[in-house]
């Protein structure tokens, strides 16, 4: 876990000076010319903090989720599987316009691996969150979950004394590029979750996306509850895999200003296509399917001139449809953090 990290601040680092020595570059232009035409540049409502430098400690709880219905209205009842997770603490930098961040899980207690169990994860993110364009890497990794609505599959359970029922042959890995467009000048997802400038008035304006996963399930003979294997016959046999899409989705995002307080809601969906290769107990399929896709995320802010914290929750889902069963892989990150500028 440590050299995953060591290597992506090494690669990071690495673009900072990259960034640094182009911007050192001399210039033709003269001075006064150049302050002018940068000035042009920035929108009306946009502020731009004059600040290089900022620093914020921030504690992030994230989670991967699997959520598993049937396709056949009416037959198959819903089952689900979280990991048992205690939260992340963290710290990110801002040197001029490079951020750093990087993060350690907080230790799991020995009544929390009784009652859940254990989940080795890595969730790693890359994000560069501009005015019109943003993007982000994303890595996620995680192996051991248990069965939340266990009730209605073993009604005799005495999770006092045994925990939920634990499926740790269960991993999830998700790896990709999300792609992101705004329309609007006078908008700033910057300003609303990276905090990096400030927006002066509300405004909001329609988004674009476009997002390249690949995902890889890794199953066990525990992954249908046993009562439901005949209404689930592919899945019952599924060992592992792969699964490749290619989704575009819309939406819409608003900011409300109340002096420097703000308030952010985005909403988007979307679909596409998926390339399926994934083997059973007694045979090896390929096919291509249609998923779909949806994330919500807001966000609670202070944003002054030194001082800045925020609140934000991001929730997203996207589906593998297999046979009978549709598999929806929810991402889950609820964040705060507070820093200072200087």
């Amino acid at each position: 876990m440590a050299g995953t990290f060591k290597y992506i601040l090494f690669i990071v680092v690495l673009l900072a000076n990259t960034a640094v020595l182009a911007q050192e570059e001399p210039s033709k232009e003269k001075p006064a010319k150049k302050e002018k035409k940068k000035k042009e540049k920035i929108p009306e409502n946009i502020e731009i903090f004059p600040k290089i430098f900022l620093v914020r400690p921030r504690f992030v709880y994230p989670i991967v989720s699997i959520n598993v219905s049937n396709r056949l209205f009416g037959k198959g009842e819903k089952f689900s599987y979280m990991p048992a997770m205690p939260g992340v603490v963290g710290l990110s930098l801002k040197i001029k316009k490079v951020y750093v961040s990087a993060a350690i899980q907080l230790p799991p207690s020995e009544a929390l691996k009784k009652k859940y169990g254990v989940t080795k994860f890595r969730n790693i993110n890359i994000n560069i969150q501009g005015r019109y364009v943003n993007w982000g890497l994303f890595y996620r990794d995680y192996k051991g979950f248990y069965l939340s609505n266990y009730k209605r599959y073993y009604p005799d359970w005495n999770v006092d004394s045994l925990g939920y029922p634990k499926s740790p042959g269960i991993r999830i890995i998700e790896g990709g590029l999300n792609l992101g467009f705004n329309f609007n000048k006078n908008f700033s997802m910057n300003a609303a979750f990276a905090q990096g400038e400030r927006q002066k008035k509300s405004a909001g304006s329609f988004l674009l996306g476009l997002s390249e996963r690949y995902q890889r399930v890794e199953a066990d003979t525990g992954f249908v509850p046993p009562s439901q294997s005949d209404l689930y016959p592919n899945l019952n046999k599924l060992k592992y895999g792969d699964f490749i899409s290619t989704i575009i989705y819309l939406g819409f995002g608003y900011q409300f200003i109340i002096k420097k307080v703000h308030f952010t809601p985005v909403v988007l969906v979307g679909s596409g296509f998926q390339i399926q290769s994934y083997q059973q107990t007694d045979k090896k399929r390929f096919w291509i399917n249609v998923p779909t896709y949806a994330t919500a995320k807001a966000q609670l802010g202070y944003n002054g001139d030194h001082f800045f914290a925020n609140l934000i929750y991001i929730t997203e889902f996207n589906t593998i449809p297999i046979k009978e069963s549709r598999i929806r892989l929810f991402s889950n990150w609820l964040e705060f953090g507070m820093g200072l500028r200087f």
